[in-house]
């Protein structure tokens, strides 16, 4: 058992998660899991990568991270969004493609399984109601996952079958008689009117276990200007002050 540091959905936001990381450190953590969408939307694809990798995080591949290396439709991204994927293949080299295309998009341990958007869609589906909570569970073969995508904090719990939105402002207890599904929000691009990184910890290290859902502010105008340094359209920056 372990304290986990969970993160999701960096999207190359490289402040963001230098942030998340010293709050993770202060924190005790032993290991770091995310899930996924690495890249994509700021500028710092190819240092985000490497910093994960020097940390020995767990990631799984998001939907961004499989459109960067032409694994993904890009039918399914608006116009604006298809147009960052394009400006990170210009960027990436063959160690980060070869990296982010080897992500597995679902991991399996012990005590967790790890996706990025949902187990029956790992990629594609986005869990944000209870009985989209309802179809995962179904499928969810240990006691919690792990789950990005929606860039909401939060998550859900399933007792005796019954379906309940998780409150990221109180700490979960987690009881042996239910399941969690977890989600620790966005580091590099909150939708949830926050604009502070988000994650979560873990904590395995006691006989029931809980999560806290945390948040940690960052230099967010130093991202905006080098968004616009990149040639990366200017709204991406703007949406991270208001956390949208």
């Amino acid at each position: 058992m372990a304290r986990i540091g969970l993160i999701s959905d960096v999207h190359a936001n490289l402040p963001a998660l230098e942030a998340v990381l010293a709050a993770l450190s202060k924190r005790g953590v032993e290991r770091i899991v995310c899930c996924g969408d690495l890249v994509d939307y700021a500028p710092w694809p190819i240092e985000v990568i490497s910093r994960l990798r020097e940390m020995n995080v767990l990631c799984v591949q998001g939907n961004h991270d499989a459109a960067a290396v032409g694994a993904f439709p890009m039918d399914g991204f608006a116009a604006e969004a298809r147009a960052t994927v394009d400006w990170t293949r210009a960027v990436l080299s063959p160690v980060e493609t070869t990296y982010l295309a080897a992500l597995e998009q679902v991991h399996t341990e012990d005590d967790f399984v790890v996706v990025h958007g949902s187990i029956r869609g790992p990629l594609w589906e986005y869990v944000r109601d209870p009985f989209v909570a309802g179809e995962s569970f179904s499928l969810l073969t240990r006691q919690i996952g792990f789950f990005g995508h929606s860039h909401i904090q939060g998550g859900f719990v399933s007792t005796f079958g019954k379906v309940k939105s998780i409150d990221p402002h109180l700490k979960l207890e987690i009881l042996p008689t239910a399941k969690y599904l977890i989600n620790p929000g966005s580091v590099g691009q909150p939708r949830d009117g926050d604009p502070r990184a988000a994650y979560a910890v873990v904590d395995f290290n006691h006989s029931s276990g809980s999560v806290s859902f945390e948040r940690v502010s960052y230099d967010i105008g130093s991202v905006v200007r080098a968004i616009d340094r990149s040639g990366i359209q200017h709204w991406l920056g703007e949406r991270l002050r208001i956390g949208r």
